[in-house]
């Protein structure tokens, strides 16, 4: 009679061959996905935003400005571009820059110059894909103090909605979401670490930050959120093993990382102001006074979050001040990344990112398109009804959605309720914030329709809510049913992450319904296909 087991122990021999094998396995199957579905399809398949993308990474390449400030996508168009080089320079593409394309005339030649572009971009989407679900996988084990949980919790961003999709196509929320979710773990795991680690830790979460906002503006929602999840997650400082330091090599370490955030401040200030100023005819106002004044508020909020982890966690002046410090010169560093490639318009956009996404929300047939400031009543109503749509999504229900994890959602809830039950009150109220942070950022997010793409800012919340709770019960590792369960939930969970992968491969549209958009988004190319 066959072993029982044996499936079993066959599927975890793969899934926890180790550490290091079971990530470069999961790797290798997020490529494997990628060739099977979605890697080969026709450059025009999803043209927006894969050839826009790819065409900003031409422009760089000729020493030319650009164009394309939607989003705003300065990072990855960075990205492509020197991508596109390195593979040019190794004899992996031929075409690299808006000059050496081949001439209209040549269509045949043309398509497979556009082909190689956006299959290159598509890999680079991958590598992105594999280093967040590698850095995430990473910093979630030092969060819950289990590598196999962390392991689940990488397997389960690898093949979420937002990634799974992400990483067969080229977008800037990919880029982005990887940054500001890198830099909330940062300051999640800081607070556990001693000395100057966290406040290296702190300093490298502010980059993030900053260059996620950066990368595309919409990360500013969720960014503004990490002080309310830290203050949350805190950890007393003497816990944290911090009480081998003098006081005199505190205050030491305190004014060497105010030194240099002072240094970083002035030219990032001068960029903020540029961009502020510019702002004023650049977007409709605010409302209230606020323009030009909530970017010295969302200041505020970091800060007086700061002082309130200090308090409730009993952190000393120094270290608090060398946190701030650290924060500040991370944000900074973050910012002159502008000067890279200086535009007014990615600057005008990364200081005033409210009025720059209100400025696309209200875009179409919106409701708020005629509303001549941000603030209103409009906004109001199109919010609540919003959370009223997101709310019917994560029901799935009431709504359906490509996004399996709301599998991962509703095991956070229930463990949490039954946590409670047990008496059990931090973790729950921190499941409880995280989720309540996804529905909140969905709802925003429902102002530009609450796309596919956008649940990779909300997604590694999730599963992060999912893997404290899995922390807290043990037996479920051990127990014949719930890892039968699990291996069914895991079938269904990648499965349902292709949905949609396998949609857009299979999808019916034509090389001409990107005609009517492709002249003002790609200006300086002419495409064979739509002359007539």
């Amino acid at each position: 009679m066959p072993d029982a087991g044996g499936w079993r122990r066959a599927v975890a021999a793969v899934l926890f061959a180790g550490w290091t094998a079971s990530l470069a396995a999961l790797v290798a199957g997020m490529t494997v996905s990628v060739v099977l579905f979605g890697f080969w399809m026709p450059y025009w398949r999803i043209a927006d935003q894969d050839m826009i993308l790819a065409y900003q990474g031409l422009l760089f390449n000729d020493g030319l400005a650009q164009e394309y400030f939607d989003h705003t996508g300065y990072l990855s168009y960075l990205a492509l571009g020197a991508w596109f080089r390195l593979l040019h320079w190794v004899g992996l593409l031929p075409v690299h820059a808006l000059s050496e394309l081949p001439p209209a005339s040549d269509a045949a030649g043309f398509d497979r110059a556009w082909q190689q572009l956006v299959e290159a971009g598509r890999v680079l989407s991958l590598i992105f894909g594999a280093v967040f679900v590698w850095v995430y996988a990473t910093l979630v084990r030092r969060l819950v103090g289990d590598w196999r949980i962390a392991l689940i919790a990488a397997i389960a961003l690898a093949y979420s909605g937002g990634v799974a999709m992400h990483i067969r196509m080229v977008r800037t929320e990919l880029l982005s979401s990887a940054l500001v979710t890198s830099a909330l773990l940062l300051v999640l795991v800081a607070a556990r670490a001693p000395g100057l680690r966290r406040h290296a830790m702190i300093a490298l979460a502010g980059l993030c930050a900053s260059l996620a906002v950066v990368a595309k503006v919409q990360a500013m929602l969720p960014a503004l959120a990490i002080p309310m999840l830290a203050l949350a997650f805190g950890q007393d400082a003497q816990a944290a093993g911090d009480s081998g330091r003098t006081g005199a090599a505190r205050w030491a370490a305190a004014i060497m990382i105010a030194a240099a955030a002072i240094a970083v401040a002035s030219p990032a200030t001068r960029l903020l102001w540029q961009g502020i100023a510019a702002g004023v005819t650049a977007y409709r106002p605010l409302g209230g006074g606020l323009s030009g004044v909530y970017q010295g508020l969302v200041a505020l909020w970091v800060a007086g979050a700061m002082l309130a982890y200090a308090r409730a966690w009993r952190v000393g002046a120094a270290d608090t001040l060398a946190a701030m410090a650290a924060v500040a010169l991370g944000v900074g560093l973050g910012l002159l990344s502008l000067y890279l490639r200086h535009d007014v318009h990615n600057v005008t956009a990364d200081a005033n990112p409210i009025e720059h996404m209100f400025a696309y929300a209200a875009s179409g047939s919106s409701p708020l398109v005629s509303e001549p400031q941000v603030l209103s009543g409009a906004l109001l109503v199109t919010l609540a009804q919003g959370f009223g749509r997101a709310l019917a999504m994560h029901t799935f229900v009431l709504s359906t959605s490509a996004r399996p994890t709301l599998l991962l959602e509703w095991f956070a809830i229930a463990g949490a309720i039954v946590l409670w039950r047990r008496g059990e009150r931090k973790l729950p109220l921190q499941v409880g914030l995280l989720i309540v942070t996804v529905w909140g950022l969905d709802t925003a997010f429902t102002l530009r329709g609450l796309q596919l793409a956008y649940f990779a800012y909300t997604d590694p919340l999730l599963i992060l809510a999912a893997a404290l709770v899995l922390a807290r019960f043990p037996e479920l590792q051990t127990q014949r049913w719930a890892q039968n369960v699990a291996v069914g939930l895991l079938v269904v969970y990648v499965v349902w992450a292709h949905m949609e992968p396998v949609k857009a491969v299979f999808r019916n549209n034509t090389q001409q319904e990107a005609c009517a958009w492709l002249p003002g988004h790609i200006s300086r190319v002419e495409f064979p296909f739509c002359r007539s």
